[in-house]
């Protein structure tokens, strides 16, 4: 799997790198690590994405080399396009471009299952735990150390994609990975400050609003929450765009409601245009009910924009769910 990527690495100098609209942890320290290893090959690289980057991330940026994708500028004179943690066009935005320019390589470093690709190049993994995982893998492939900068990357990427070491895909290889960035340094109480401790006030009110709106579907079986751009521009405070705001502390907190299997947040961007996060427990596998509506991710952590109302796409999701329990003979708790 690696041969191809190395030889491409080998035989070219400039790199771009991406990853998927709303980026996450794991694209980011991907990208992250990546970065590290390009530099140490004497290569030269930008990481571009098609979302605003969330701000906890900026600490991975350590060569300045983070940009959102601007249309004014000319992507064409990067030899080689290297997709990160998504394996779908569309996923990566306008940046999609460039895949039809025949004097750009293209290639993909994912861990999900591969339908069709539309890189020339592919490393899939499945079984990895994070694609961070992946890029520590190529760097032992490719015979260089890691240093810090890269570990704390590849840190990064796992225990968020891995929702610090409690779904199933942390492996015990997740965890041996882990212990050399630790040993090169790598802080693992200051990483969780980073990651998971910023979330500000007007987020906290974003929350609250969250809470209220959470309603209770299928004898206790799913909770469905939704807000509102226009609620959302009316707390004091609130300046970040509702589409890109990462919302996974909402997430968190749900994981710890008892009895409830699938948690679904729905976010109103504008007149029939609704983005749908939706999470479930580890008996409960969502990716495939996600992908009917045109969406993707994990087996437990899902997502999609749905071109529609609210309405449309919470009922949409509650028959698909009932199916998906009955099939699964998923009760509710006695």
């Amino acid at each position: 799997m690696w041969r191809d990527i190395k030889k491409i690495i080998q035989s070219h100098h400039n790199f771009l790198l991406t990853t998927h609209l709303n980026p996450d942890g794991d694209g980011i320290g991907a990208a992250c690590a990546l970065t590290e290893l390009l530099l140490q090959m004497g290569k030269k690289v930008c990481f571009v994405c098609d979302s605003p980057i969330p701000r906890k991330f900026a600490f991975l940026d350590y060569h300045h080399t983070h940009e959102v994708y601007q249309p004014e500028l000319n992507y064409a004179g990067w030899q080689v396009l290297i997709v990160l943690d998504t394996h779908k066009r569309e996923r990566i935005g306008r940046l999609s471009q460039l895949i039809d320019n025949p004097g750009v390589e293209t290639l993909c470093i994912d861990h999900h299952e591969v339908a069709e690709a539309f890189t020339q190049h592919l490393a899939i993994d499945p079984k990895a735990c994070s694609v961070g995982a992946m890029v520590y893998t190529l760097y032992k492939e490719s015979g260089f150390d890691l240093n810090l900068r890269a570990a704390n990357g590849i840190y990064a990427s796992i225990i968020c994609d891995t929702g610090r070491f409690s779904y199933s895909s942390t492996t015990r290889k997740a965890h041996k990975i882990a212990d050399e960035c630790i040993k090169l340094g790598v802080d693992p109480d200051l990483m969780h400050a980073q990651l998971f401790q910023h979330v500000s006030l007007p987020e906290i009110k974003l929350f609250a609003l969250a809470l209220q709106r959470m309603e209770i579907y299928l004898d206790n079986r799913v909770a469905i929450q939704y807000l509102s751009k226009d609620e959302c521009d009316q707390i004091e405070g609130f300046t970040t765009d509702l589409e890109n705001i990462d919302l996974e502390y909402i997430h968190d907190f749900n994981n710890m409601i008892e009895d409830v299997q699938c948690f679904v947040l729905l976010r109103e961007l504008g007149r029939q245009r609704v983005r749908v996060s939706v999470r479930s427990r580890m008996a409960l596998d969502i990716s495939h009910l996600v992908q009917s509506l045109g969406g993707g991710g994990h087996a437990n952590a899902t997502g999609l924009f749905w071109k529609g109302s609210l309405v449309e796409i919470k009922s949409r999701i509650l028959i698909l769910l009932e199916e998906l329990f009955e099939k699964n003979k998923i009760k509710c708790a006695s």
